[in-house]
């Protein structure tokens, strides 16, 4: 089944019943029938249908089928957001005290810290405390090698895709978290003053890490549906000497775009061509919604180019910090600054996720997860229509943790967050995915960024209603 294929039945059926040819209370093909009209798999149809309960347009009535709801007064799709616009000019990073009060509350995802919380993974925790159970006295003292623990390497290597080659347990570094990656992946490949590329918005952590090491950095315009904008990064390597570019392709925060395949070909070969190194931040790519998970622009390089990093810290657990970067050409430099800035990773705890891959545990969970995420993602776009009634437009990804949300203009989403802090509500103000100071002319200083991570419960959708109030009052 292809992206596409239902997402076009989704497209054809919401029309219909917008335009009100199927009216509420009609009864929809049977999944049967519908299969065999439009000539597509069960399963193809079996997503169609679960999107359009999502998004409240159908309903599913136990051993009679799916029927059109009645429809609420003035339904609409929330309007998409347009491409960035950044200055392309190289400049020193400066970032703020607020990610760390985010952070502090631990709460970077969440829009109510600590309430209504989840349940963990069971097998996970068994598996954990399982490796821990079996550890030696003797292993108690030692260290772990550089590379990381050999089984854990192994697993990742066997679901790491590459279109010429097979990726090798030798070929993977383990750290502690792919923003230890990006980190060690900046340190191998560039230089103090050297300028790095970056998406424009793009993920905070990496900006935090540029303004450490020292690096110039240049954003990129893009779009919140298909990531960087290509052209403009072309016609930028010939103005400037960059040494480096990080992206996300697939389903990046905090826009969500995700890069067609044709456009991670042609940046790659851009990048061949001027000597620049690709570091490709992968975290979000098993978190897609289609039943094809979207290819790495490693996956496409042959050269040398690319280096990988990512984690298991969005899929599985934040307090797993474990991740793992394919260095290529740089691995005996990753190797020694893995050395120099962490040591090594605890033995335990790659033992344990070894254990859990290996038993074919990790694609149960991620294979439910995605479901579930692809749920709550349209929930929370239709809550913020109906509750956050503010919001000029909002992303619409296809995959990850992400939505990026565009408030009037007036709004400083800066002043925002320090009204919604009194009210125990945490959000994240756009200002932080840019580079530049924290001003009113900060060009995303009127969004935010939103996540869908967590169910959307009465509390959570409470409080969207509450800070489309703190929003009212703002803009007055």
């Amino acid at each position: 089944m292809s992206e596409y294929q239902y997402q076009k039945l989704v497209d054809q059926f919401s029309r219909e019943i917008k335009e009100g040819a199927l009216p509420p209370g009609t009864k929809m093909p049977s999944i049967r029938s519908l299969s065999h009209i439009q000539k597509v798999s069960k399963t193809t149809v079996v997503t169609a249908y679960s999107q359009l309960e999502a998004i409240g347009l159908i309903e599913s009535r136990p051993k009679s089928g799916f029927f059109v709801c009645p429809q609420k007064h003035g339904y609409f799709k929330l309007k998409h957001p347009e491409k960035s616009r950044p200055v392309i000019r190289p400049a020193l990073v400066s970032t703020s005290q607020i990610i760390v009060d985010i952070m502090e509350k631990a709460a970077s995802f969440d829009l109510l810290p600590k309430v209504d919380q989840q349940e963990g993974n069971s097998e996970l925790r068994q598996c954990l405390s399982r490796a821990q159970r079996r550890e030696t006295e003797t292993e108690q003292h030692y260290y772990d090698e550089p590379l990381g623990d050999f089984k854990l390497r192994q697993q990742i290597a066997s679901r790491v895709h590459h279109s010429k080659r097979e990726v090798s347990e030798g070929d993977l570094v383990i750290t502690h978290g792919c923003q230890h990656s990006l980190l060690l992946a900046l340190m191998s490949s560039t230089e103090p003053g050297d300028i790095v590329a970056i998406e424009s918005p793009g993920f905070y952590g990496a900006i935090q890490l540029l303004e450490a090491l020292n690096r110039k950095v240049i954003e990129m315009p893009s779009s919140p549906s298909t990531g960087i904008d290509v052209e403009a990064f072309q016609q930028a390597v010939n103005q400037w000497d960059i040494k480096a570019l990080i992206v996300a392709p697939n389903y990046s925060t905090p826009t969500g775009a995700c890069m067609p395949d044709d456009a991670k070909i042609q940046l790659l070969d851009c990048c061949i061509k001027k000597q620049i190194t690709i570091i490709e931040d992968d975290v979000y790519s098993d978190l897609y919604f289609g039943l094809n998970k979207p290819r790495s622009i490693y996956s496409f390089d042959t050269s040398g180019t690319v280096i990988l990093c990512s984690s298991f810290s969005k899929t599985l657990s934040r307090d797993l910090r474990l991740g793992w970067i394919l260095p290529g050409k740089f691995i005996q430099k990753v190797k020694r600054l893995k050395i120099v800035t962490s040591i090594s990773v605890g033995i335990t705890l790659q033992k344990g996720l070894a254990l859990y891959l290996e038993q074919g545990s990790y694609e149960r969970y991620i294979k439910k997860k995605r479901r579930e995420l692809e749920f709550q993602s349209m929930q929370w776009q239709e809550a913020i229509k109906n509750h956050l009634l503010s919001v000029q437009s909002c992303s619409a990804p296809r995959g990850g943790l992400t939505l990026w949300a565009e408030l009037p203009a007036a709004i400083d989403a800066i002043k925002l967050y320090e009204k919604a802090q009194s009210k125990g509500i945490t959000i994240t103000p756009g200002p932080l995915f840019s580079p530049q100071k924290l001003s009113p002319k900060n060009k995303y200083r009127n969004y935010l960024r939103l996540s869908f991570s967590e169910v959307l419960t009465e509390k959570r959708a409470e409080a969207l209603k509450l800070l489309e109030g703190l929003i009212q009052k703002t803009s007055l």
